[in-house]
């Protein structure tokens, strides 16, 4: 049997291993770049009217996705695309705390 294409969403598709697999088998620079593309996948099905903070969701979206000229500059884009996919994983966590005590969303 052939490894074959699941997609996120698909019958076979195992969300939850899929979101939490550590990809030990590959390299530092390898796990991220697998991360990032998990994360653009997270940000498509992401219900971005809970995310009420602009420059929050384009700091997620410039360390997530590749940039092109002119925003491409020879520089930390590993450091960025750590710190986008460190926070896809803080991010849950943080709107699940804020529906349980009430919205920080300012007035």
């Amino acid at each position: 049997m052939g490894l074959g294409i699941l997609q996120v969403g698909s019958e076979n598709f195992d969300e939850e291993q899929w979101r939490n697999n550590p990809m030990n088998i590959l390299y530092n620079d390898d796990a991220i770049h697998a991360y990032r593309i998990r994360l653009s996948e997270q940000i498509r099905f992401m219900d971005l009217a809970r995310i009420w903070d602009p420059v929050l969701m384009r700091l997620l979206n410039m360390g997530t996705f590749d940039w092109k000229s002119p925003n491409s500059i020879a520089g930390p884009i590993q450091g960025m695309s750590y710190s986008a996919v460190l926070m896809s994983r803080i991010l849950p966590r943080v709107l699940d705390l804020e529906d349980k005590v009430g919205s920080a969303e300012p007035s």
